[in-house]
């Protein structure tokens, strides 16, 4: 009897099958390179043809190898949430500066100036953004339904362990396949295979074209795991030591090694940002709030008078809550209620709530009351992107329920944040809503960038979804 195939195996049935994943992200960004060139040809005026076929390929081939890294970075997580149209619009100015300069080095400026020069300075960057929108969510497509192999790996571990990696379509819906397995009867306890056996494995694996082994295990066997990889060192593969932990639902990425005095370490849990990212991002934070500050001046004295005006009390107030690696500060804040609180215990605003003054309600449904803690972010307490700071008390409450809530704290606090623009703004009264916004904060923490804080604040000024449930 033929049992019929569902429709997801009959698409994976239908897979295409690559070098690697850096195979497909060239051959993407040379593609949209190419793209670019082409429409870089409409700079194509009879005065000088041959310069400019050699602005079109530098165009080209610079906005390609910057596709190529966006590129690499999709196929590696397979997220279309990550700024990638955004990417392509700031990569065709890189592109264009390029183009510009190799004439300016011909020392031959004979470009006409027309109305064609400015449809492509100005129209190809929306071309190329909707080109990319429209690939990525194509190749997210396929990679979802198992239609492209970019990665082949072997596994060695215990029988049961190997089988529920196998079937885990976290696997094949990433772009890899599982095509062979070393069983281990105890795990990493002792007898382990012989390194005869170990090195046929390894062998095995770089036949069928695997670019990785994964060791499924912990490491509380260093000796086991020494004897195991020291057979796979003559092969150019990855050994990928893959935790048991993470079989059971709980992420643990193991960074990379860390030399540290004369021995090597592993590092098992690693700081969101770098030092180089640290001062990227402070810089990105003084710079943007400052400029805020001076265009938005006018709007802010206005709110602060119109808040003196409508309602008694100061315009401005300042609230503590828990920042950075769990350091108290006081955020300030427009004032929007009747009733200051201004303690470590509040109750949280809810809808229709009788203490918001009408201009209240307005500044808190457009974020304007959020403005003066630009003065927080110049001093250093929080930034303009990351997870929002709750009161005190709300903190601890939420910490209660959700254990990975105090990991929100090892990055800087933020005006707005992802979880904002993705709508988890506001009540946080069921455990959903705090699952919901933790997590979208972790998965900030997990890939924050110049890029996507970018992102993120475009999002807050220009998205609905930003105003979901601020009241």
């Amino acid at each position: 009897m033929t049992i019929p195939m569902t429709q997801t195996e009959a698409r994976r049935r239908r897979r295409f099958r690559l070098a690697s994943r850096a195979t497909l992200g060239n051959g993407i960004g040379a593609f949209e390179g190419f793209v670019a060139a082409l429409l870089s040809l409409m700079l194509s005026y009879a005065h000088e043809p041959l310069l400019v076929l050699a602005t079109a390929l530098a165009a080209g081939a610079t906005y390609g190898v910057l596709a190529s890294g966006a590129a690499r970075k999709f196929l590696a997580y397979s997220d279309l949430r990550q700024p990638f149209a955004l990417h392509a619009a700031l990569s065709w100015p890189a592109a264009a500066a390029v183009a510009f300069l190799v004439a300016l080095a011909a020392s031959r400026w004979n470009l006409a100036w027309g109305r064609t020069f400015w449809v492509w300075l100005f129209i190809t960057p929306v071309l190329l953004t909707a080109l990319r929108v429209v690939l990525y969510r194509q190749l997210a497509r396929m990679l979802a339904q198992g239609q492209l192999q970019v990665e082949r790996f072997g596994i060695i571990g215990e029988a049961a362990a190997v089988a529920r990696l196998r079937a885990d379509p976290r696997i094949w819906q990433h772009g890899g396949q599982v095509v062979t397995s070393l069983i281990l009867p105890q795990g990493l306890s002792s007898p382990l295979p012989s390194p005869e056996v170990i090195a046929s494995f390894a062998r095995k694996c770089i036949d069928k074209g695997c670019q990785h082994v994964l060791l499924i295990g912990d490491l509380d066997n260093l000796d086991a795991l020494s004897q195991i990889v020291a057979p796979c060192r003559p092969f150019a593969l990855n050994v990928l030591l893959y935790p048991r932990s993470v079989m059971q639902e709980r992420k643990i990425d193991l960074v990379d090694i860390v030399p540290l005095a004369s021995v090597n370490s592993v590092r098992v849990l690693s700081t969101p940002l770098n030092d180089s990212g640290l001062l990227l991002k402070r810089g990105f934070d003084i710079v943007l709030s400052l400029l805020i500050l001076v265009l938005l001046s006018p709007l802010l004295l206005g709110v602060a008078l119109a808040i003196r005006l409508t309602s008694p009390g100061a315009a401005l107030y300042r609230q503590e809550r828990r920042g950075f690696n769990g350091r108290n500060f006081y955020i300030y804040k427009f004032r929007s209620m009747r009733v200051m609180e201004d303690g470590r215990a509040m109750r949280q605003a809810q809808t229709n709530d009788p203490r918001i003054t009408p201009i209240g309600r307005f500044i808190r449904r457009t974020s304007i009351d959020e403005l003066p803690q630009l003065i927080n972010v110049l001093r250093g307490e929080m930034s303009l992107v990351g997870p929002r700071p709750h009161a005190i008390s709300h903190d601890d409450e939420l910490s209660g329920k959700f254990e990975l809530y105090a990991q929100r704290q090892r990055i800087k606090p933020g005006i707005t944040g992802w979880a904002q623009v993705n709508g988890y703004r506001g009540d946080t009264s069921t455990q959903d809503k705090i699952e919901g916004r933790t997590l979208h904060d972790l998965y900030y923490m997990e890939n924050c960038s110049l890029l996507l804080d970018l992102w993120i604040i475009l999002l807050t000024v220009f998205s609905p979804r930003t105003r979901q449930n601020a009241h």
